[in-house]
């Protein structure tokens, strides 16, 4: 039986079937598709109520513009020189360091010197207010330092200006300085006396120095300027000076700019959990600012919250927000905001994919834009709906993927059983020879397999009744022929042997042996179908090999004795188990078939062999014309054969198909080969050689 060829898992119904099964995969795609439609339509929404929400607050704070708008400059310009002061949650420690400084380091504003060199003095400026008092940095940049000699003339040294508004419009100027690192003084210039309230810390750094100083709330009075003075060689005049703005009159002095009092009042009663406001005067400094923008909120550690963070964008706990302690913020939407129009954009929270929306408005005063609200909010709520949603969707796609694929796993696992069962059934009922063995039983299934099943068996048990009548056809043939020809040969006898009728002798000689001839066709047919049924009767026996080929070869030479034969049969004898008469036979047919096609006075060779120790191998050689190509492996089915001249013999081509059955039926095989000189053709048939396991 052929050995049957196993699918590739690749090429099975199981991974076709699987294959199928990914098509549910398309429920989550399309599904997350449709969140991110959903997602884009909600912030579209979000956007259009922020908008209308910045819109409200800006009218609301027109209309009460009173309560809230800071004082104007000269010109009416409401920030000429302004100063930011940001809250303080907690009020700094005076000692002329920066640690307290630093998360509004960032925002610090640098003042140049205005004279001839630029280079000669600069500072940073921070300042922050809490309660009633107010509080600055300042880190002043300078190569050489200069301390007075005394505390009473600090002007001798590197000292700084305080001016604070004073009366008939006209600035009190305060000198700051030191003559060590450490507590500074303030002397009011002109009177010389010293200001008790103002507190400072002086300390060097490694640019030059830092001044941080504390000043009531209610001395500046909402305007103040700061001066640094450079001296490089004592009682000389400045080497520069560097200022945040003039310092001789009240008007030239710098713009306090603060949230303040009167614009948190404003802003009290608005959502605070989620939305932040804050109102920007022209220089886009916060001067309010209510609310906060909603704490990230912990997704999980679940495995579909982290497959879903990397599909979309999710909150996170540890997402910060760039804008919440900035005293001044700019942006597109700030931008048109100022220029009298309305606008919105989108602000990526820094580490983290949470987008921040922020709508501003401009703040309209007769018809003049004072300032503006931004109102900003996050997409977390759309986000967590939107992971919710997902959650859902991808626990029901796995779901219905485990379920379903599982199913048709199972599915395909069933039919592909059945088919192999099925394949294997019909694979044994018929013989390598296509000869139906045995019977088959179909199954009573009502589907297309059962009713495949039940056709194939009809099919089978059609075949075989062709088979069998095919089979008997030769024993029906030479029954039926044989009267009718022994009563034509025994008339042809008769004619032949009668002396009145000499002149029809070579008629009849010549039909008597066409009789003859198909008389041994007939008993050749006959011959071919009871080897076959002797196939599955015959008893094999243990057989010497060795002594029946030397037998058999001694029988040859004396049956031709026109031909030379050289008999290569080994010495020690090789056992196998074998039908001796059926051995001799398929040799016989061998040894024929070597005398019909041999070279005239060129000897035929039988050889006996041994290969592996397991198999022996009897071969029959004879010099003659070679065998072509693609008649090798037709040579021994049935019904072929080389003889193209005509002889008195006939030939069936059933001697070679004779021999393979024959060989078969020993568990061997037979093959034929081209030789240098001509052919060899052989049979292979299973031992056992002296040593060998039995």
């Amino acid at each position: 039986m052929p050995q049957r060829q196993h699918p590739h898992f690749f090429q099975s119904l199981r991974f076709k079937l699987l294959l199928a099964s990914l098509s549910l995969l398309l429920i989550p795609w399309a599904g997350y598709h449709y969140l991110l439609e959903m997602e884009s339509s909600l912030r579209q929404a979000q956007e259009a109520l922020l908008s209308n929400r910045a819109e409200i607050v800006a009218n609301m704070l027109a209309a009460d513009s009173d309560n809230w708008l800071p004082e104007t400059g000269p010109g009416g310009n409401q920030t000429a020189n302004s100063l930011y002061i940001h809250p303080l949650e907690n009020p700094p420690d005076i000692d002329g360091y920066a640690e307290d400084w630093l998360a509004l380091k960032s925002q610090s504003r640098r003042f140049d010197a205005s004279a001839s060199r630029a280079d000669a003095v600069s500072f940073d400026w921070l300042a922050g207010f809490h309660a009633g008092l107010l509080y600055l940095m300042i880190e002043i940049r300078d190569e050489r330092l200069v301390y007075p000699r005394s505390d009473r003339r600090l002007n001798d040294g590197d000292h700084l200006i305080l001016a604070l508004p004073g009366p008939a419009a006209k600035a009190r100027l305060y000198l700051l300085g030191t003559s060590a690192p450490g507590w500074i003084n303030a002397i009011e210039a002109g009177s010389g006396r010293e200001q008790s309230a103002i507190r400072g810390e002086w300390q060097e750094s490694p640019q030059g120095y830092r001044v941080e100083l504390r000043v009531p709330r209610s001395l500046a009075n909402g305007r103040l300027s700061l001066a640094v003075v450079d001296i490089d060689q004592p009682g000389a005049a400045p080497a520069g000076i560097a200022s945040t703005s003039g310092w001789r009159n009240n008007d030239n002095l710098a713009l306090l700019v603060m949230p303040t009092l009167q614009t948190d009042r404003l802003l009290q009663g608005l959502d605070s959990q989620t939305h932040r406001y804050s109102i920007l005067n022209l220089e886009r400094q916060v001067i309010g600012r209510h609310g906060s923008i909603s704490p990230a909120i912990d997704i999980g550690n679940n495995p579909l919250s982290r497959l879903f963070s990397l599909l979309i964008s999710v909150p996170t706990a540890s997402t910060g927000d760039s804008r919440e302690k900035l005293g001044r913020l700019d942006g597109p939407e700030i931008r048109r905001a100022l220029s009298g129009e309305g606008g919105i954009y989108r602000y990526q929270l820094p580490g983290s994919k949470v987008m921040t929306l922020s709508a501003a408005h401009p703040i309209l005063v007769d018809d003049r834009v004072t300032g503006t609200v931004v109102v900003e909010q996050t997409t977390r709520e759309i986000l967590l709906l939107q992971q919710s949603a997902s959650d859902r969707l991808l626990l029901i796609s796995l779901m219905l993927f485990v379920i379903t694929g599982g199913a048709l796993l199972l599915f395909a696992s069933s039919l592909t059983r059945r088919i192999t069962r099925l394949n294997r059934k019909y694979h044994q009922a018929v013989s390598k020879d296509g000869r139906i063995v045995h019977e088959v039983s179909a199954t009573r299934d009502r589907d297309e397999l059962g009713e495949l099943d039940r056709s194939l068996r009809a099919v089978l048990q059609r075949s075989k009744a062709y088979t069998t009548y095919l089979e008997s056809m030769a024993s029906r043939l030479a029954h039926e022929f044989r009267t009718p020809l022994t009563i034509v040969q025994s008339s042809l006898e008769n004619i032949q042997n009668d002396s009145d009728r000499a002149s029809a002798s070579p008629y009849a000689k010549r039909a008597l042996e066409g009789t003859r001839r198909l008389n041994l066709i007939l008993t050749r047919l006959r011959e071919a179908t009871r080897l076959e049924q002797a196939l599955q009767s015959a008893e094999r026996v243990d057989v010497d090999i060795t002594g029946l080929c030397r037998s058999l070869c001694s029988g040859y030479a004396g049956s031709y004795r026109q031909i030379a034969f050289d008999c290569q049969i080994p010495d020690h004898a090789i056992q196998a188990r074998l039908a001796p008469e059926l051995i001799s036979q398929a040799l016989d047919k061998l040894v024929s078939n070597a005398v019909d096609f041999h070279r005239p006075r060129t000897a035929i060779c039988i050889e006996l062999a041994t290969r592996e120790e397991e198999t022996a191998t009897i071969l029959v050689r004879n010099q003659g014309p070679p065998l072509a190509d693609e008649i090798k492996q037709r040579l021994f089915d049935s019904m072929v054969s080389l003889r193209n001249t005509r002889d008195d013999q006939p030939h069936l081509g059933l001697g070679l198909y004779l021999v393979r059955l024959i060989a078969e039926f020993h568990q061997g095989r037979t093959w034929a080969a081209n030789e240098d000189d001509g052919v060899c053709f052989a049979i292979d048939l299973p031992c056992r050689t002296p040593g060998s396991k039995p």
